[in-house]
């Protein structure tokens, strides 16, 4: 029998609720779970319902501070046998079958990133990653940081630039596919054979953290330093660039509300849409 690694799932705690509140524990997980409690307190004594494979109390302004503890905390421990690691949000309501079944089908269709779909009664930012009915896997260019799943090589090649965001915003659409660029390791996806619920509204929005920055003001930084990061590596290796990647990633800007060309963009592939489910309506 080949050996496989077992993934890891990184979950959120605040220390105080109950851990893993928002988890159905329906049966035996496929991965290990790491629980982290974002206080930094140390409550590891009100776990008590369940045993995680890796804990760790630190202090986590945000997602992207929480991101990058956690690894820090495998490097320094040298752990480094996993096949995919996930980090969901503490107010994510999944089970841990979906959580089975979404890295096997990851895993069936050998994807470099992904995340599942969010159900319709989420609170959520993106559209893109709302769960569409009759879609398995849906290729995306990048996934939210709000629950997203990188392979081994991805999240280890993104480690020494992982403290650059203290909120996490533009570590998911600029950063990690950047990486996955440079990798070529790029097969992204939305996995909508599998829901999950985002079950509080979205906080981070009009905070200043600990760098004195907004949420925005993080995204931008990370959108340049990403563009050099991106045509120095293509300069070093005198690769030719894809301008598809510049042009819907590397340089679509993000800002409070949605601007018009970015609306406006989306009315052909609205009418292609809409021609199809009237097809499909024909054949019923």
């Amino acid at each position: 029998m080949t050996y496989q690694s077992k993934s890891i799932v990184v979950i959120s705690w605040d220390g105080e609720t109950e851990p893993l509140s928002h988890i159905l524990l329906d049966t035996v997980s496929s991965f290990d779970i790491f629980l982290i409690d974002y206080s930094g307190k140390d409550n590891l004594s009100k776990v008590i319902n369940f045993k995680p494979t890796y804990y760790l109390s630190k202090k986590s302004e945000c997602k992207g501070d929480l991101i990058n503890n956690v690894s820090q905390y495998l490097i320094q421990h040298s752990i480094i046998d996993f096949k995919y690691i996930g980090f969901l949000d503490d107010d994510i309501f999944i089970s841990i079958s979906d959580l089975n079944k979404l890295l096997f089908i990851a895993t069936l269709e050998n994807l470099d990133a992904f995340q599942s779909s969010l159900t319709h009664d989420s609170y959520f930012h993106h559209r893109q990653f709302i769960h569409k009915p009759g879609c398995i896997v849906q290729e995306t260019p990048w996934v939210e940081i709000m629950a997203p799943f990188y392979s081994n090589e991805i999240f280890t090649s993104a480690a020494p630039y992982l403290n650059k965001s203290i909120s996490g915003t533009g570590t998911d659409v600029y950063l990690i596919p950047t990486i996955q660029q440079i990798l070529g390791k790029t097969k992204t996806a939305v996995i909508h054979a599998v829901q999950m619920k985002h079950c509080r509204p979205i906080r981070t929005g009009n905070r200043i953290f600990s760098n004195q920055k907004s949420c925005l003001q993080e995204i931008h930084e990370m959108q340049g330093f990403c563009k050099t990061l991106f045509f120095e590596f293509y300069a070093t290796h005198k690769s030719q660039t894809n301008r598809l990647f510049i042009k819907k990633v590397l340089n679509r800007n993000y800002s409070n509300g949605i601007p018009l060309r970015y609306k406006l963009a989306r009315v052909i592939p609205m009418i292609k849409n809409l021609y199809k489910l009237v097809v499909d309506a024909s054949y019923r």
